[in-house]
């Protein structure tokens, strides 16, 4: 298995504002406390060329892989060209995602197909795919958990059929949306597709009451993608129970269990623990968590990961930095 980050998160940390010229944080109508004190400088982050900004920048931070946006370069064939040799350059393995709201489609299928074109160009082995839109769960009666499984699985199957025939894997997230075991039971079996499995994101699987372990147990041999996401679990609070973000290795979730069972998935030489944030508390830094969280999946899980070289060669001299 190879170690990367949700790069749509660290792009929000270091392009979000963080003070006035006062020094005050700005204010702000969201009813989330105000983050006062941070201990790591923002990254000077180029927003107008992310992918390639992060891809150098990989393994200075710990990681072999990142989950970037290809959207940008689609359709480019020389910004393809050059992503597919900054990652050759730096041994970089890469992950993205693709969706739509299948309870509404409006992406016709030639948009995956481009889609996945451009990712089998970049050398990516799976797409993370979804969704629905978070007022539509398990938990709702309209429409109803049945016919929320039949619009996921009328809506994924032409993608599927692309990915069989591109060679490409498929990864339905649980979105906080849905268990497991729910797509399991009701999308990917049904859909009875080698091309399909699970995008595993541990951080969801208490939102919805499912422990993340057993998660891992019921996806292993069809997980494909993840987000390797942390909880601190409060089962009573003055106000209710609460569920927070943590740094990995410092929550509820054991996802040293977790990384134990995926490690034995037929797909670990391509699988990627992406490493995402979750919610967190006031006055915590997220780069700070992010470093913390990278050391500790070294330490903890560092007989499941591939070998791995901060300063690993160049595989090629073409591209750019």
């Amino acid at each position: 298995m190879k170690l990367g980050f949700a790069g749509f998160e660290f792009v929000n940390h270091a392009t979000r504002r963080r003070y006035y010229s006062t020094g005050r944080p700005p204010a702000n109508t969201s009813g989330r406390p105000h983050q006062f004190y941070h201990r790591h400088e923002q990254p000077a982050l180029d927003t107008g060329d992310t992918l390639a900004w992060f891809i150098p920048r990989c393994r200075e931070m710990g990681f072999d892989a990142v989950e970037g946006d290809i959207t940008p370069h689609i359709g480019k064939p020389a910004e393809i060209d050059r992503i597919g040799n900054l990652l050759a350059k730096h041994d970089i393995a890469l992950s993205a995602d693709f969706g739509d709201d299948l309870t509404n489609p409006t992406r016709p299928p030639s948009d995956f197909q481009t889609f996945a074109d451009a990712a089998v160009q970049l050398g990516i082995k799976a797409i993370g795919i979804g969704g629905v839109p978070f007022s539509v769960n398990r938990f709702v009666d309209d429409p109803p958990f049945e016919r929320q499984m039949e619009m996921i699985r009328d809506g994924i199957r032409p993608w599927v059929e692309i990915a069989e025939a591109s060679g490409l894997k498929l990864a339905y997230e649980n979105h906080a949306d849905y268990r497991v075991t729910d797509l399991m039971d009701h999308v990917v079996g049904p859909i009875g597709s080698p091309a399909l499995g699970i995008k595993l994101d541990t951080g969801n699987c208490p939102l919805v009451i499912e422990d993340a372990v057993a998660a891992a147990e019921a996806c292993v041999d069809v997980c494909y993608a993840t987000h390797f996401k942390e909880m601190f679990i409060s089962p009573v609070t003055p106000d209710g129970g609460k569920i927070v973000g943590a740094p990995l290795g410092r929550g509820h979730l054991c996802l040293d269990k977790v990384g134990e069972i995926l490690s034995h998935s037929p797909f670990a030489d391509d699988l990627i623990l992406s490493i995402e944030i979750g919610w967190m508390p006031p006055n915590e830094d997220y780069f700070e968590w992010l470093a913390e969280s990278v050391a500790w999946c070294r330490s903890a899980l560092g007989a499941y990961l591939a070998p791995f070289d901060a300063t690993a060669p160049a595989t090629t001299t073409t591209g750019g930095a």
